[in-house]
C-alpha cells in the first residue's frame, strides 16, 4: 500500500512528529510505501530509509530555497520555533495553506498514494477534504490549546472533521476534547495508542559513568533524574526544579534533555536556588536518548498538558520508571506497576516521589517495566491496527 503522511510539525520535537517517523519506519518494514510532507526550518532532515521525505520550509536561521519568509507555526512553542498559530497574520495563514496545497498535489501526482494520514484537526487536514483521497486525522490534542484561545482556524477544523473517514484519539482526554469541540466527530473516533520503536528503545547493559562520560560529565553520580522533552512553561520544569532543591545531593545529578524558549528562565531558577547538579544537554537522537533512559533511575514528566507522552513509553522500555502529574489521560500509561503519579505543580510531593525511588523504598523491576511498554505500546503491534484501519476507508 502507498500511504501519504503529512504533519504540521517537523519530524523531531514534537510527539505527533516522532509518532510519524515511528509509523513511517514500522510500516516500511512491512513492505508498504512510505511518504511524508511536514515543515521544516532547516537542510539537516534526519532520514528514513526507503522512505520519502518532502518538506516544506519556512524562515529560521538557514536561508533555504523557496522558504516562506517565516518560521513554521506552532500549537505550542517547539525547540525550533516559538511562533504560535494564533500570531499568525491572515496573510500567513494563505501562504501556509498554499505551500501545503503545492507539496500535496504534487505527491498526489508523483507518489499517489492509497491512503492519506495527517495529524492533528487542524488546517492541512482541512483543506485534504478538497482532494478525492480517502485520509484519516490523528488527533494528538495539541491543536485544542489554539482553539481555546481563537476561532481562526475552526472552519479548517470543521472541514476536516467532515472530510475524514476516521479520527483517531490517543487517550480517553483526548476523545473527550474531540467530541466537545466537534459534535459532527463523534461517530468518526476510533482509539488507538500511541506506539514506540521497540528497535530504539530497549534495556541495555551499560555503566552509568561511562554514559556520563560521553556527554562530558566526569564527576561521579550514584543516582540520576531524568526529564525528557521541550522545555516550555507547558511542560512544568520550574517545579521539576524547586523539587530538586530537597532532593538534591552531591551525588545526586538532574538531566534535562531537549529545547525550547524557557530556557532562559530556567537558568535564572537554577541559580536562584543554588541548585548545583543540573545539566542541560540539549535535543539527543534515538540513540543517545536510549542509552540516557537505561541510565537513569526515573523519569520525571512534571507537565501541565499532556496527550500521551512517547518519552514515558520509551523510558519504560528501557526499564525506567516515570513520574507524571496527575493529569486526565495519564493513568492510560503510568499506573502503580510502572511509576507513580503526583499532584500537578505540588513541587514537595514531586520531590517526595522522587525521593521514593531514589532511596529504592519504592521499587520497580527493569524487566517487567519493558515487558508492560513491550506488550501494550510496540509500534510493530499498533501499526497492524494502523493497516487495519487504512485497507477499512481505501475500501469504502
Amino acid at each position: 500500500m502507498k500511504i501519504l503522511l503529512i504533519n504540521h510539525f517537523p519530524l523531531q520535537g514534537s510527539g505527533s512528529g516522532v509518532y510519524v517517523a515511528n509509523i513511517a519506519k514500522s510500516l516500511e518494514q512491512k513492505g508498504h510505501e512510505l511518504c511524508i510532507i511536514m515543515p521544516e526550518n532547516t537542510t539537516e532532515i534526519i532520514d528514513i530509509d526507503n522512505v520519502k521525505i518532502h518538506p516544506v520550509f519556512f524562515k529560521r536561521e538557514e536561508i533555504i530555497e523557496g522558504q516562506l519568509d517565516f518560521n513554521f507555526p506552532c500549537m505550542d512553542p517547539h525547540p525550533r520555533s516559538s511562533f504560535l498559530f494564533d500570531e499568525m497574520t491572515e496573510e500567513q495563514i494563505k501562504q501556509y495553506e498554499m505551500a501545503f496545497r503545492v507539496a500535496i498535489e504534487e505527491e498526489l501526482e508523483e507518489f499517489k498514494p492509497d491512503v492519506i494520514h495527517s495529524q492533528h484537526i487542524w488546517i492541512i487536514s482541512g483543506i485534504l477534504k478538497d482532494y478525492n483521497i480517502p485520509y484519516i486525522i490523528t488527533s494528538h490534542g495539541a491543536e485544542f490549546i489554539t482553539y481555546k484561545k481563537t476561532d481562526t482556524f475552526d472552519n479548517y477544523g470543521n472541514n476536516a472533521v467532515e472530510g475524514c473517514k476516521k479520527i483517531i484519539a490517543i487517550s480517553d482526554h483526548n476523545i473527550e476534547e474531540i467530541k466537545e469541540k466537534f459534535s459532527k466527530a463523534k461517530d468518526k473516533i476510533t482509539f488507538i495508542k500511541n506506539g514506540y520503536n521497540s528497535q530504539d528503545f530497549f534495556i541495555e547493559d551499560i555503566k552509568k559513568q561511562d554514559i556520563l562520560k560521553k556527554f562530558s560529565i566526569n564527576q561521579e553520580f550514584d543516582k540520576i533524574v531524568l526529564f525528557v522533552g521541550r522545555i516550555s512553561k507547558m511542560k512544568g520544569l520550574d517545579v521539576l526544579l524547586k523539587a530538586t532543591k530537597t532532593y538534591e545531593t552531591e551525588k545526586t545529578l538532574t538531566l534535562i534533555v531537549g529545547e525550547g524558549e524557557f530556557r532562559k528562565e530556567l537558568d535564572i531558577l537554577k541559580e536562584e536556588l543554588g541548585l548545583k547538579n543540573i545539566v542541560f544537554l540539549g535535543s539527543k537522537r534515538h540513540k543517545d536518548l536510549r542509552l540516557l533512559y537505561n541510565i537513569a533511575d526515573v523519569l520525571v514528566l512534571p507537565s501541565r498538558r499532556e496527550a500521551l507522552p512517547l518519552v514515558a513509553i520509551e523510558a519504560l522500555a528501557c526499564g525506567t520508571p516515570a513520574i507524571v502529574t496527575n493529569l486526565f489521560g495519564m493513568d492510560n500509561i503510568i499506573n502503580k506497576d510502572v511509576g507513580l503519579i503526583f499532584d500537578m505543580d505540588d513541587e514537595k510531593m514531586l520531590a517526595r516521589s522522587i525521593q521514593l525511588i531514589l532511596d529504592r523504598k519504592v521499587i520497580f523491576e527493569r524487566d517487567k517495566l519493558a515487558k508492560y511498554a513491550k506488550v501494550n505500546y510496540s509500534q510493530e503491534i499498533l501499526s497492524d491496527k494502523l493497516l487495519k484501519l487504512y485497507e477499512e476507508i481505501r475500501g469504502n
